[in-house]
């Protein structure tokens, strides 16, 4: 765990943030080089990626707060914390709503196919989103319960972080506190599953496959940004299986995170069928497979 790399002068360079932006980056750049396959525009597919990032990123934020406003003490009489994203709390589903509405909007203005750009984005979508969970293992935020298998992951109390030194990481401080550790004698936490990590793996293979299926078969537009809805809100379900994290139980004793991945899975089959019909009803241009 490194949740802070350095510092610049007063500034400091958080793991998190940097692969945050080391994600952007490489899914910009592939989505740059692919665009001319989907007949696009690279520059205004790097127009239409930074609003995208910068909506999603405040939709994030905004989600977060929802969910967590109990637990980390927001108020109304502090709101400029809402969106102080440096200290922490974003939830991924929160930038899908404000980034598909912008990607509407934009495509209308420029007259760029919205399936095209979704399909040829999803894949590098997935590529970033896999960078992000590396942060967070850096950051070691996002940890799965306790494990005995081999492969399991104890976390430091932290001695990079100085200003915090009786809290630690995150699974630190949770097991600190669960389990009465004496923090003068005990520095890691108990094994964990990593999560984190699961999580990145399964985003590669994800980006593997959608790449594959945009190049074999794209029967009609929008299919391979679905499909990844689909398929990310299968495995996410089943992920925060072993989250120890706490995210908020609601409703049939799931978690948000496994409401939103079931609501994913049935939009994500909902538009499929609805546009394989449109598409079938209409002439379309052949649909590029790239």
């Amino acid at each position: 765990m490194l949740s802070t790399l350095f510092k610049i002068g007063p500034v400091p360079i958080h793991s998190y943030g940097l692969m945050m932006a080391i994600g952007f980056l490489l899914a910009l750049y592939f989505g740059r080089r692919d665009a001319p396959k989907f007949g696009l525009d690279p520059d205004k597919v790097s127009d239409c990626a930074f609003w995208t990032l910068v909506l999603g990123l405040l939709g994030t934020r905004i989600l977060y707060v929802i969910m967590f406003w109990n637990k980390d003490g927001f108020s109304f009489s502090k709101p400029w914390e809402w969106f102080a994203i440096w200290n922490g709390g974003l939830v991924f589903q929160g930038a899908i709503p404000p980034a598909l509405v912008f990607v509407y909007l934009y495509t209308r203005r420029t007259g760029m196919s919205m399936g095209d750009l979704l399909d040829m984005a999803a894949p590098y979508a997935a590529l970033g989103h896999a960078m992000g969970r590396i942060g967070c293992f850096m950051n070691g935020c996002c940890y799965g319960v306790r494990t005995e298998l081999p492969w399991g992951i104890s976390f430091p109390r932290d001695p990079f972080d100085t200003s915090q030194p009786y809290i630690g990481s995150p699974p630190y401080a949770d097991h600190a506190a669960r389990y009465h550790f004496d923090t003068s004698v005990d520095q890691w936490s108990y094994p964990v599953h990593p999560t984190q990590l699961y999580g990145a793996f399964g985003l590669v293979a994800l980006c593997l496959f959608l790449l594959l299926l945009r190049k074999k078969w794209r029967p009609f537009r929008g299919s391979i940004v679905v499909t990844y809805f689909i398929l990310y809100g299968i495995a996410r379900f089943f992920m925060e299986m072993i989250r120890g994290d706490h995210n908020p139980t609601r409703a049939m004793g799931l978690t948000d995170q496994q409401w939103f991945s079931l609501i994913a899975v049935v939009i994500g089959v909902f538009l499929f069928l609805m546009l394989k019909r449109a598409a079938a009803k209409k002439d379309a241009t052949p649909v590029i497979k790239a």
